[in-house]
């Protein structure tokens, strides 16, 4: 009998054991899920348009702020994601679009074209922080 009482005690000793490492263990994993927020990635800061000189556009103010997120349009016609009401812009003026973490300006080949920086852009350009964009009338400066 004291053989059996001894091989009961190095049983549960060795079942607390594991039953502790498979309790850490999960303590672990669920820890580091709570530091990313449940997240895989976190994703960088997202950018915007800030509205600095509305010029003829009664439909934006000075200080507005035009989130870049997904598929943006910006021109003349109802079915833009923003809608200009400016005599110089096109009906189909520019899209903005994120791509692998990078902000796209794209000019659909408006009449008078988008300017970036001072210079007239073709087709697409690449925007950041600090960036400041001409459509028709209205000025906007990239912020993030």
């Amino acid at each position: 009998m004291g053989f059996n009482k001894l091989l009961g005690i190095v049983f549960s000793i060795i079942f607390i054991i594991i039953l502790y490492v498979i309790i850490i263990y999960a303590l672990k994993i669920m820890s580091k899920d709570v530091k990313n927020g449940g997240k895989k990635k976190i994703l960088k800061k997202s950018l915007g348009l800030e509205v600095i000189d509305a010029g003829e556009n009664t439909s934006m103010k000075k200080g507005s702020i035009i989130p870049i997120r997904g598929v943006i349009t910006l021109g003349r016609k109802e079915d833009n994601t923003f809608i200009l009401s400016d005599q110089y812009v096109s009906g189909y003026h520019v899209k903005l679009y994120v791509k692998n973490e990078n902000y796209i300006l794209q000019d659909l080949n408006s009449t008078n074209g988008t300017i970036v920086n001072g210079e007239r852009i073709k087709d697409k350009v690449y925007i950041q922080p600090g960036d400041e964009i001409q459509i028709g009338s209205l000025y906007f400066k990239v912020i993030g």
